[in-house]
């Protein structure tokens, strides 16, 4: 199942002890599949922030970590369409 939901509660959902299945359109109109994450304890030793006042949601972009990547990615906050996959 997929439920549509704004930038704020995929955030809010980053910041959990789970990593989050979610979607979005990309800028170009494609589709991006992701599992995310902000929580610390899931976040490998070596890409965690050095910097402990991060802001992961300012500016254009909210920064998550891509758990199928291994690395730090974001996503537009002007994206036309997020999803979370349950």
């Amino acid at each position: 199942m997929m439920f549509e939901i704004d930038l704020d509660t995929l955030y809010k959902s980053l910041c959990g002890s789970t990593p989050v299945s979610f979607s979005f359109m990309k800028k170009d109109g494609k589709i991006r599949n992701a599992i995310g994450t902000l929580h610390e304890s899931l976040i490998p030793e070596e890409w965690k922030p050095k910097d402990p006042s991060i802001n992961y949601a300012n500016g254009d972009n909210l920064k998550y970590f891509d758990l199928e990547k291994n690395a730090w990615r974001s996503l537009s906050k002007k994206c036309a369409m997020i999803q979370i996959i349950e």
